[in-house]
């Protein structure tokens, strides 16, 4: 797959075709938000995330509302509800007696929970269309160095789907070089990964992917991992994550025969985000892997993102990566490999 040239091209009209498909219809704006300046909204309640209330309107189409300037929540529709613990609820919504807690009634109007509103991380609407469940990103840096002659590009990007305890993506990140009328890919990866969502903080992770790194005389590496995952904490400001899985790659070094490989795989998920005007949105990502085949090998990956909102959905975004890897197959390829970059970044639905 990685082999001979490969452009993202195709991940951008994936994208598009997603966003242009996606359909117009709505139910009913019977939906009551009032806020704790005393404006009452009548709407449709899309979603909450990251501390934003999404909801659309007949007279301002689509908007986001801090959640900590709502008061009160209103729906007879069923939604599933997520809590800092990660207890997941279905039911329609509805202010409690004390109009500080927020009621979750079942089908038959049975009561299910009583929620204090700072402890919903996450409200997600049921029986929507499914192509409304996705969401995505896509980044897109350029370079240009005139003492080289070297033109630099680097995209990212991915689209996710959502279901009410699942959720999967594809991510796809590269880096392209031109010196000479020759190009060349120093970096690509890609991958698809799905997470189940269990009662309480517990998750299931699992993920195949395809790497090729330049700079490190990686011709091609394909893995597949799967295990455990925990929620170290939800909250409307940030989302950390811990994985433990075992991992089985079949790698091909340039000048190398190709070795399958047992490893382990921990890794550390940390977001941090501010989803007001301006939006502000911080990765950090940490995996350790253990080779089990290969005595003392091991290999370390770190990313970084910063996104900062310049205007609605559009970011610049600022790109830390380092790969290393401790006894890499070929004798003469490097240890490490890691960049900067810089570029400009969309989003939809996120």
């Amino acid at each position: 797959m990685f082999t001979g040239r490969l452009y993202p091209g195709w991940f951008a009209v994936f994208l598009t075709v997603i966003c242009a498909v996606a359909p117009l219809s709505a139910r009913e704006k019977t939906d009551v938000v009032i806020l704790k300046n005393g404006d009452h909204i009548a709407c449709e309640i899309k979603s909450l995330e990251r501390g934003m209330l999404n909801v659309k309107t007949d007279a301002m189409s689509t908007i986001s509302i801090k959640w900590q300037d709502v008061k009160i929540i209103q729906s007879s529709f069923l939604f599933t509800v997520q809590d800092t613990q990660g207890l997941i609820y279905v039911g329609s919504i509805h202010p409690a007696l004390d109009e500080q807690h927020v009621n979750i009634e079942g089908l038959q109007g049975e009561w299910v929970a009583y929620l204090d509103p700072i402890s919903i991380v996450q409200i997600q609407e049921l029986g929507v269309s499914r192509w409304k469940r996705f969401s995505g990103t896509a980044d897109l840096g350029y370079t240009f160095t005139k003492a080289s002659d070297r033109t630099q590009f680097n995209f990212t990007g991915d689209v996710t789907y959502r279901t009410e305890r699942y959720s999967s993506q594809l991510y796809y990140s590269s880096i392209f070089g031109t010196s000479q009328g020759e190009t060349d890919a120093d970096r690509k990866l890609l991958t698809l990964s799905g997470v189940r969502e269990f009662s309480g903080k517990w998750l299931a992770y699992g993920q195949a992917g395809s790497e090729h790194n330049l700079e490190l005389e990686l011709d091609r590496r394909y893995s597949f991992l799967g295990g455990p995952g925990y929620r170290i904490t939800q909250s409307n400001r940030s989302m950390v994550t811990a994985i433990a899985a075992a991992a089985f790659t079949r790698e091909s070094y340039y000048g190398e025969t190709t070795r399958k490989n047992a490893e382990g795989f921990f890794g550390i998920d940390a977001q941090f985000f501010k989803l007001y005007s301006p939006k502000v949105d911080i990765v950090n990502q940490f995996v350790f892997l253990p080779n089990f085949t290969t005595r003392g090998r091991r290999r370390l990956e770190y990313n970084a993102k910063v996104r900062l909102e310049v205007f609605r959905d559009f970011f610049v975004t600022l790109t830390f990566y380092d790969s290393f890897d401790s006894k890499p197959p070929s004798e003469s390829a490097a240890k490490n490999d890691y960049g900067f970059t810089t570029g400009l970044s969309w989003s939809f639905r996120r």
